[in-house]
């Protein structure tokens, strides 16, 4: 029981700790020889003519922050008159038909009833007249420089698709915190990702491919920002990462709605897998390695917690019984955490609670896709 026990834990922490370090390594080693062969490529970004860019945006019951988003892309360090923005209302009832018949200065279209996000992106990028498409949400607002930075950074040689950074805000609840510190966490792997290689998916609030490479998404498609990048992988090309394109959000105030989140992106994990089984080939796969590590593994975690507890609890080992006895307190401060608000103030209550509801997540996503319980329906928080 203890080589079950010690097989466990160490796959828990070579997910969470050890790949994370082992990829950083690679990774600035990586980029350091590349520094030195000549550094990044530069050129286009100082010699090429800016193409026209159209920014697609699937809303559903989204009046309330669609001003608020045209403005911020009008604000975009960009010349306006190769600007054109996308408004797809996929069976919105509450005043985005109105609000957009009333405009000039959007390509729009409506039409009931709702049929899911990728159907809208789908009729967005066949409506759109530039050359390069940037993704977004209707929620966001962006950096001024956001649409220059990802065209500039697409234009490099063997790039298909750029991925902004997503800024979480604090809404001030301890969740929203460690949501964030999670999100920054998330985000620094995905760096070192895109600086060995690429990326296996991109931020879905912002994101930008060349119009030639948006594939038409299923109509049941739960990730468009995992789907394209890995279709352009196949193809060789890598999907970066540009931090100094901005989306900015907040973070939830309750876990619970960054569970629910959560649950629908790795049911859409388990999609693509399902669909794409050639990620799972270390020949075809060129970032097989960080695939299984982060993308897999991650899937994989709560079920070797369980192992590692069930080991403990089995064993008449003075070593097991501490482990079981600790890992009970461990799961009893998350729950305590869960069932009472004011205890989940203590930072250290917060943070067991939110990585357990994280990993919880992942079990319930995987129940779901299997029992044919994911939708693409819109849904509050998604």
């Amino acid at each position: 029981m203890l080589l079950v026990f010690c097989l466990a834990v160490v796959f828990c922490v070579y997910t969470y700790v050890i790949f994370p370090v082992l990829l950083h390594l690679a990774a600035r080693r990586n980029f350091a020889r590349s520094t030195s062969e000549g550094g990044r490529d530069t050129s286009a970004e100082e010699s090429f003519e800016l193409p026209v860019i159209s920014f697609v945006i699937a809303a559903h019951n989204e009046l309330d922050n669609l001003p608020g988003k045209i403005e911020t892309i009008k604000a975009q360090s960009y010349p306006p008159e190769k600007v054109q923005i996308v408004i797809v209302s996929d069976g919105s009832d509450d005043g985005t038909f109105e609000f957009l018949e009333g405009r000039s200065d959007v390509t729009w279209m409506h039409y009931e009833p709702a049929a899911g996000k990728p159907t809208a992106l789908n009729r967005g990028v066949e409506m759109a007249t530039g050359e390069v498409v940037i993704f977004t949400d209707a929620r966001q607002k962006l950096s001024n420089n956001a649409a220059r930075v990802l065209v500039e950074r697409l234009a490099q040689p063997g790039i298909g698709a750029v991925s902004g950074e997503l800024v979480l805000g604090s809404s001030g609840t301890a969740d929203a915190a460690n949501v964030s510190l999670y999100w920054k966490y998330e985000k620094w792997i995905r760096n070192n990702e895109s600086q060995l290689f690429s990326t296996t998916g991109a931020t879905g609030a912002l994101y930008a491919v060349r119009k030639s490479d948006a594939v038409s998404l299923p109509a049941d498609t739960l990730l468009d920002d995992f789907v394209i990048p890995i279709v352009l992988l196949k193809n060789g090309r890598r999907t970066v990462f540009e931090p100094r394109a901005i989306a900015y959000d907040i973070a939830e105030e309750d876990a619970s709605q960054e569970f629910v989140r959560k649950v629908r992106t790795l049911a859409g994990n388990y999609q693509v897998f399902s669909r794409h089984k050639w990620l799972f080939s270390p020949l075809k796969n060129k970032v097989w390695w960080q695939f299984l590590s982060h993308k897999v593994a991650r899937l994989l975690v709560p079920y070797a917690m369980l192992i590692a507890f069930l080991a403990s609890i089995s064993s008449s080992s003075p070593v097991l019984m501490t482990m079981a006895w600790l890992q009970a307190v461990f799961y009893i401060l998350g729950l305590l955490g869960l069932l009472l608000p004011t205890l989940s103030t203590a930072k250290v209550v917060n943070i067991i609670k939110v990585f357990l509801q994280l990993n919880a997540a992942a079990v319930v996503a995987g129940f779901n896709y299997l029992s044919g319980r994911t939708s693409v329906r819109w849904k509050a928080g998604s």
